[in-house]
Parts: structure tokens; C-alpha cells; sequence
């Protein structure tokens, strides 16, 4: 559903764009292109498991605390976690560029529309819980935090050496996907650990559970607080790549940097 939807906004998003540029240059012209692209450990991270490691905070303390309470009537007093995390993904994209300077010219603006995999797997989730009559809890936890969102960028790019057989370049660029992408998309996990009771023998507790990210913001929301510290998910881009001539007007593209963690592309390039 997702990938349609992606489909049906390509055509408004070319006709916006081609409304806005036409005139920045008479021998202007435009490029397409496709690519894909392996995504790994989030650089900027921050942004993205920082709110995992809160959600996750939150719903194992919720879940664990509720099952205990349930089965011996524990009220819970503490609860301490921390976090390994695991970050990889994929994505591919479509993209316009805008050549002012022509065939041979530097410097291109370029839109884009991606759709991105974004995995934040919990190697390790280490809990510990007291409740109130002094029985403690520690016990480990494992999951995954997956993420599909639809993401929309602009980017400037820098060809050195626009007319040799490969040329290299840099891309600068922004982008943004709204919370609405990924609100369907998933949080998994599952304990186990030990309790611990005054004058009762140790006995293993497990349990799991699996929730969509909307789920966790509207619970978080009722709690005063936002899962993601912005309404969208923001991405930033820079990229060193090389480029190598098939023909006159088509380029295998070939790009690593940074772009919300580190990637690495390859693509297709068609010039107009």
C-alpha cells in the first residue's frame, strides 16, 4: 500500500518541480536517476535510539511490572534498563537533478523520494525492577524495532570534472519523513529474568510483547510526552561518489557517507 502511494505522489512531485526550475538556465538540463542503497549504525543516533531506548524504557517496565503485579500483587518501586543496540537497513529512491550549467555543468539541485528500512535490533536489554515488599528483579531482554518510512529530500551536488570518462562529486542534502509513515510499523520484544522473594525460592518469570509505534505515542502522549523530539523524522545527507560513463548520456553511479547513519549507494544515472 505504501509503494503505491509513493507511486501516485511521483507524478505531482515532477510536475512541482519541473514548475519551479525550468528557467534557472536555457542550457540547462535534467538528470534521473535510481538507486539503492545498505544502511548501518545511525551516526546521528541519537535522535532515533534515543526514542527506542525511551519506548523500550517504558513498555518493558510497563509489561514486566504488570505481569508480576498480576500473578504475586507487586506494587513496583524502581526499574533500571540498559540498552546494546544494533542498527541496519536498506533503501531505494528516485531522484531529479537540475544541471543549470548544461551537459558539462558542475553544480545540480536534485528531489528525491526514498523508502528507507531502518532496523534497530536490541542485542541486549538488561532490566533490573524492586517492587514493594524488597522482591528484585533482573532478568534480559531481546527485540527489534523496525521502521519503513516514506521520506522526501533536496540535495546540492558538486561534479569535479563534469566532462571526463569518471567524475567525481559531493552531495549536500536535507530531507524529511512524516510520523504518519511509520506510525504502522513495529516494536518487538521478550524478557526473562528472575524474581527474587524474601523467604521464597528465586522463580523464573518471561513474557513479550509487540506493539506499533502509533500504539507507543498515543500511550506516551497520554504521559505528556512524543516518541520522536520532532513531528518527523528528519535525514541528513553528505556523500562522496564517483560517477563512470556508459554513453554519452547515461552514468553507473557509485556514492558512501553519511545519511542518517552510513551508507553505502549504487545507481543509474539518465540524462535528459
Amino acid at each position: 500500500m505504501k509503494i503505491r502511494n509513493a507511486l501516485k505522489i511521483i507524478p505531482a512531485f515532477l510536475l512541482v518541480y519541473l514548475t519551479l526550475i525550468p528557467n534557472l538556465s536555457a542550457d540547462g538540463h535534467f538528470e534521473l536517476s535510481f538507486h539503492y542503497s545498505r544502511w548501518s549504525i545511525d551516526i546521528l543516533g541519537n535522535i532515533i535510539e534515543n526514542a527506542v531506548s525511551d519506548a523500550i524504557e517504558s513498555e518493558l517496565e510497563e509489561t514486566i511490572s504488570e505481569d508480576i503485579k498480576n500473578e504475586y500483587g507487586l506494587d513496583l518501586v524502581s526499574y533500571s534498563q540498559t540498552v546494546e543496540f544494533d542498527s541496519s537497513g536498506d533503501n531505494y529512491g528516485f531522484e531529479m537533478r537540475w544541471y543549470p550549467g548544461g551537459l558539462y555543468g558542475s553544480f545540480s539541485i536534485g528531489l528525491s523520494v526514498e523508502k528507507t528500512s531502518m532496523k534497530v535490533g536490541f542485542k541486549e536489554i538488561t532490566t533490573d525492577l524492586e517492587f514493594s515488599d524488597n522482591s528484585d528483579f533482573q532478568g534480559t531482554a531481546t527485540g527489534e524495532f523496525l521502521i519503513k518510512p516514506l521520506s522526501f529530500h533536496l540535495s546540492f551536488r558538486w561534479d569535479i570534472l563534469p566532462s571526463s570518462s569518471f567524475t567525481p562529486y559531493i552531495t549536500l542534502g536535507v530531507g524529511a519523513a512524516s510520523f504518519s509513515s511509520i506510525e504502522n510499523d513495529e516494536v518487538t520484544f521478550s524478557y526473562s529474568g528472575e524474581l527474587s522473594r524474601p523467604g521464597f525460592e528465586p522463580e523464573t518469570e518471561t513474557g513479550g510483547e509487540t506493539k506499533t509505534i502509533g500504539e507507543i505515542q498515543d500511550e506516551l502522549e497520554a504521559e505528556d510526552e512524543d516518541f520522536l523530539p520532532l513531528p518527523f523524522l528528519p535525514f541528513i545527507q553528505l556523500n562522496l561518489g564517483l560517477k563512470g560513463k556508459i554513453t554519452e548520456n547515461i552514468h553507473l553511479m557509485v556514492d558512501a557517507g553519511i545519511w542518517n547513519g552510513f551508507l553505502i549507494r549504487g545507481g543509474i544515472a539518465i540524462r535528459l
